[in-house]
């Protein structure tokens, strides 16, 4: 095994070089890594038994396989884990979806659409660690796999997950994805000595700001509540409750990251035309996210969202729109929406 000192330093060269904001590494074998799985599986099956995680049935089937990586990887001797941006927080960086006119009803997508879509940017930087390490059998997971990227980031000292369930790694707070390599390779342990500029029980701002109450104090996250499951998972005919909940967002939801820290003001929330959105050809649309994280909610998901959004607005001419959809629309999904009734 290499020295521990110079690995550290060859690491953050290398996750940089590759694009990453920045590296650790864990062994398979460290103690508290195994604590942490075992205490999180436990966190986790309550959750579940609660119901809180709504239509996410894929977090039961993968429950076994992320509470056991040793089973799952069974080459694996170390885990390199890596944070990075891809473009979340940046108002320049771009997007698939073209600019609104001056007067048009407007729908919001997560400033976390912006870039290229993170898991594909996120396997990109892994496999270009795992060439910098050399041969040697290797898998990499970025927020698809059965591994709790989140929790591996946090007990090899990346970051601290926040009171919104979210890793914030010094530089970047909450706003950046988490990536693992699993490798055969028997690597030094490394951890990023930068501490966070102060912890999150003295703050508690994205829990203040969560609109709907999903995150709170002393209690797991009600997905069920959650902007982004309604407007991502869901995939469904939202309740009127639920269209009450989405506000203006068409895919995801700003509010807990965009407070953290309190002074970081940038909005880099995408504003789509809701008038564009139903009634640009399907093909077109599907075309243009392709490589954006807004492909996984699809055309049909975006533009039951939309149709919310415009009850949500409720003036003549988020109306007449809703009408001439309702019309036009060629999804079921799309024209139940509409015809969703509500009681203002």
């Amino acid at each position: 095994m290499m020295d521990p000192e110079t690995f550290s330093r060859e690491l953050e060269a290398a996750a940089k070089a590759a694009g990453a904001h920045s590296a650790a590494c864990v062994r398979m074998d460290n103690p508290r890594l195994r604590r942490g799985i075992a205490e999180n599986h436990r966190r986790v099956s309550d959750w579940l038994a609660t119901g809180a995680h709504g239509e996410m049935a894929y977090l039961e089937r993968m429950l076994a396989e992320k509470s056991n990586p040793w089973k799952t990887f069974p080459f694996a001797r170390s885990a390199v884990v890596v944070a990075f941006g891809s473009g979340w927080g940046d108002p320049t960086a771009e997007h698939p979806f073209p600019a609104p006119g001056k007067d048009a009803l407007v729908g919001y997508v997560s400033a976390y659409a912006r870039g290229v879509d993170y898991h594909r940017r996120g396997r990109a930087i892994l496999e270009a660690l795992a060439g910098w390490l050399g041969d040697g059998e290797h898998a990499v997971s970025v927020d698809g796999g059965a591994v709790y990227e989140r929790l591996f980031a946090e007990v090899s000292g990346l970051g601290k997950i926040g009171g919104n369930t979210l890793l914030r790694v010094p530089g970047r707070n909450t706003r950046v994805f988490v990536g693992c390599l699993f490798t055969e390779r028997e690597l030094p342990q490394v951890r990023p000595a930068t501490p966070l500029p102060f912890p999150c029980e003295a703050c508690q701002a994205c829990i203040q700001n969560c609109p709907t109450g999903a995150i709170a104090r002393g209690r797991p996250i009600d997905a069920r509540r959650c902007v982004s499951y309604l407007t991502i998972e869901k995939r469904g005919l939202l309740e009127p409750e639920e269209e009450r909940m989405i506000g203006h967002w068409i895919f995801g939801c700003d509010d807990c990251t965009s407070v953290c820290p309190p002074v970081d003001s940038a909005d880099a929330r995408i504003p789509v035309d809701l008038e564009w959105l139903l009634e640009c050809p399907t093909g077109e649309l599907r075309r243009l996210l392709q490589g954006s994280a807004a492909a996984r909610a699809g055309p049909t998901r975006l533009r039951r969202n939309a149709v919310a959004v415009l009850k949500n607005i409720g003036t003549p001419r988020a109306h007449a729109l809703l009408a001439r959809a309702r019309k036009n629309a060629g999804s079921d999904l799309v024209r139940q929406q509409i015809d969703m009734n509500r009681k203002n």
